[in-house]
């Protein structure tokens, strides 16, 4: 029986469903068709299939050299901040004592002038340049040397659309385990309209802990805040040396209108962007919109209608305040021809700066790269190898859950029939075998919750804890829900049974103390 099992886990399905998190201890109730990333994730790892090609300039951070058979590693040592100086304008007056000594020299008309133009010139020490190299360890070993990452994942609600949250999943997850070896710290935030915590991976168990954390989120926030996502990291990055070099990738289904010029400027020469957009969401401006990103927009373009905008105000109440009815003729000329010259810079603003609204994104990414949604067909397609491998790998399941089940084999049976379920809602084809299988395994699942909840074990053998019984309707997702469903009875037991252990907890913790103030006294 131990063999069997260890060859149940062994198997691709399971080996995948212990990688991403799901047969650990779930916190929280699981997302809907939670184990699809699995299928997607088999997509990914085919090099040759079209959307692996197509994702491939983001999916490897480097490429595999042509020559890799000598193990020899060249090592280049980490450069700190401060051995290299390049020339930078000052920012502000305070910067007065770091210019570069000859600008003393000047007349000094001349030297306010430029420090009221903040255009003297001061030293400043480049970035750190981080250096990739390969590792003894294929496992993630972060170091300074290495690729700094900041993920940047869309949780909007339009993720739950034609399974774009689990092809998100999928590239997040495939991304950092592929590239554990080569890169640096992680650096992870969420963002829909508001923007999630950050969170730092610096160790395995964090790196496992966040493609767990990655896995188990919903998409369930209101609009796509790319925007202020990106300048949030920015500034993270800007704020934080730790971070230098950090390059963002941000993987979303939005289109979200993006000040490109304020962003650039945030940029800078060292931090890039990189970007994966699911689907062909596209947003056109009305009117209004154009006139509200003319007010605010910084482009050459921008400025000059808001300065004939000025003129033609001037012109209108310099018409109103004139009594001479010659001045007021010309002076509506004037006002005409403005008219014409503001029409035609907001038709050239439009066709020029307009054009991309909403998908700036690409301008500002290195690299762009715009997937379809996947289909249905495609995804959940099953051969014949695919369902052998199913109904050996559920036939297996159920001999050890009808001879010596553990809790551990629940739980995987609990994953398996999500998936089956899933499988087979979608595939239109008859697969009697793996249908039968997964009957048999939604029956026996439905015996371990009712033995549970009748405190009964006549059924089965299984004794599930409270805890257990929780982590076992959590898993279920699919097909099972009026059987996973805790009764409120028993959730009250739960609950009663952990306010009499936080108690039992409490009063030992409080007379603790007062042992040890009493003995010591003594």
């Amino acid at each position: 029986m131990i063999s069997k099992r260890n060859e149940i886990e062994n198997m691709d399905f399971f080996g995948k469903m212990i990688e991403l998190g799901f047969l650990d201890t779930v916190e929280n109730d699981l997302p809907e068709d939670f184990t699809l990333i699995y299928e997607i994730a088999r997509i990914l790892e085919n090099e040759l299939n079209p959307l692996t090609k197509q994702l491939a300039p983001i999916l490897w951070l480097t490429q595999t050299q042509e020559d890799n058979s000598s193990h020899e590693k060249e090592i280049i040592p980490h450069l700190p901040s401060g051995d290299d100086y390049e020339a930078n304008l000052i920012s502000s007056f305070r910067d007065i004592s770091k210019i570069y000594p000859h600008q003393f020299l000047l007349p000094d008309e001349v030297f306010m002038q430029k420090l009221a133009e903040r255009s003297l010139w001061m030293p400043t020490p480049k970035a750190p340049r981080n250096y990739r190299y390969q590792a003894e360890s294929d496992q993630f070993a972060p170091d300074s040397r290495k690729q700094k990452i900041y993920l940047l994942f869309d949780t909007s609600k339009s993720m739950q659309e034609l399974f774009r949250i689990h092809l998100a999943k999928a590239i997040a997850y495939f991304f950092l385990k592929q590239n554990q070896k080569e890169m640096g710290t992680i650096f992870f935030r969420t963002f829909d309209a508001d923007i999630g915590p950050l969170q730092l991976v610096k160790d395995k168990i964090a790196f496992d802990n966040l493609i767990a954390h990655i896995m188990g989120l919903k998409a369930e926030g209101r609009g796509t805040a790319i925007e202020k996502a990106l300048m949030t990291a920015i500034q993270d990055i800007r704020v934080d040396s730790f971070m230098a070099e950090a390059e963002i990738l941000v993987i979303t289904d939005g289109a979200a209108h993006i000040d490109v010029d304020k962003v650039k400027h945030s940029l800078g020469e060292s931090i890039r962007i990189h970007c994966i957009k699911i689907g062909s969401a596209s947003l056109k401006p009305d009117t209004k919109t154009i006139l509200n990103l003319i007010h605010s927009a910084e482009s050459d373009d921008a400025k000059l209608i808001r300065e004939l905008q000025h003129k033609l105000k001037d012109l209108e109440y310099s018409h109103k305040a004139t009594q001479a009815d010659s001045r007021k003729l010309f002076i509506l000329g004037e006002i005409q021809h403005l008219n014409k010259q503001i029409h035609a810079q907001l038709d050239r603003y439009s066709q020029r700066t307009m054009a991309n609204y909403g998908n700036e994104i690409s301008e500002l990414s290195d690299i762009f790269i715009n997937v379809e949604d996947i289909k249905s067909e495609k995804l959940f397609a099953l051969s014949k190898d695919r369902i052998d491998e199913f109904v050996q790998l559920s036939s297996e399941l159920l001999t050890i859950l009808k001879d010596d089940p553990s809790v551990e084999d629940a739980k995987k049976a609990a994953v398996l029939y999500d998936h089956l379920h899933l499988l087979l809602k979608y595939n239109n084809i008859e697969i009697q075998k793996l249908s039968q299988n997964t009957d048999e395994l939604k029956h026996i699942l439905s015996s371990f919750l009712q033995q549970q909840q009748s405190q009964s074990a006549n059924n089965t053998s299984l004794d599930l804890s409270d805890n257990d019984h929780i982590q076992l309707s959590r898993l279920l997702k699919t097909g099972m829900q009026s059987a996973a469903r805790i009764p409120l009875a028993k959730l009250l037991l739960i609950l009663y049974r952990k306010i009499k252990r936080s108690i039992v907890l409490w009063r030992k913790n409080r007379l603790r103390p007062k042992k040890r103030k009493h003995n010591n006294y003594k």
